[in-house]
Parts: C-alpha cells; structure tokens; sequence
C-alpha cells in the first residue's frame, strides 16, 4: 500500500511540473490576472490531485486538467466583469516573447482575437498558444475532431479578412 501511496505521489509531482506553466499560461490568457490565473491554476491542480486516484486514463492528463481549468475559468467570468484591451499589461499576451518588436503586433492580435466568438477564441489558445494536438483540443472541448478543424479554419479566416494593424 505505502508503495501504490508513493507511486501516486510521484506520478503527481510528475504532472505538476510537467503542464504547471501551460495551464497558468491558459488561465491567464483567459482572465488576463496574474493573481487569478495563479488562484484558477492552484485550483485546478487541487482538484485534479482529489481525484487523482478516481481518474481512469491515467496516461493521459492534459486534457482533464484543461478541461478543469477551463471550467473554472468560465466559473472565474462569471463572477468578474470584462477588463478593456486598454487596461491589460502587455506582457505575456496570447503569444509570450520578451522581443519589444512584437508587442505591437501582439496587441493588435490580442485586440482581433477578442473580436472573435469564444468559441474560436478557445481552439486558438488551445491549439496555437498551447500546443495541443486537435484530438486534444477535442477532448477538452468534448466536441468532434472535425468541429476543431472546422473553427480553426473559420478563426483562422476571420483573423486574415481582419487588417489587422491598419487604421
């Protein structure tokens, strides 16, 4: 039993220090609060240890701490109001990068993106800011592998019909 017990606390450490960073880079894009999104991630891997013995697909993560972080992201919306473009700290926007070059371009991305319907916005972070593979995004999202590719193109459509940095 002790060894099941250290086996499981193990495979734990493994997890958080494996998608910490993601998962706060997800939750912050989505509140756009360093501190919330750091409260929204502890959470996340709080719940996701409680019911770590109870999780099935053991190998396999990811998409249940995405799935809980977005979850609780939208609980976290619900109870905050919109924060205008204006109003955000224009570091570590959708794509992080230190370069001053960018910021620009980062912001006029952020500002096009948020014209986007939730739903596009979502596969975009998912697949683009967090890498995740479109089986992945699917699971999270608990829709069809087709219905991801098909957002992706929408949004991708949307964002290259906008002028983006043009006035």
């Amino acid at each position: 039993m002790t060894d099941k017990i250290n086996k499981s606390e193990s495979e734990i450490k493994e997890i958080i220090t494996e998608f910490y960073d993601d998962i706060y880079k997800y939750c912050y894009w989505k509140t756009k609060s360093s501190v919330d999104a750091q409260d929204i991630t502890q959470e996340t891997f709080m719940r996701f240890i409680k019911n770590f013995n109870n999780y099935i697909d053991m190998g396999k993560p990811k998409a249940l701490l995405y799935t809980i972080a977005k979850n609780l992201c939208i609980n976290w919306t619900r109870k905050h109001s919109y924060i205008p473009l204006e109003e955000i700290n224009n570091q570590n926007l959708f794509f992080v990068s230190n370069e001053q070059d960018n910021v620009i371009d980062k912001l006029y991305l952020q500002d096009a993106i948020s014209k986007l319907q939730t739903s596009s916005q979502e596969v975009l972070l998912l697949r683009y800011g967090q890498g995740l593979k479109v089986s992945e995004i699917a699971n999270i999202l608990n829709i069809s592998r087709f219905s991801v590719m098909y957002r992706l193109k929408c949004a991708i459509n949307k964002l290259s019909k906008m002028n983006i940095g043009d006035d």
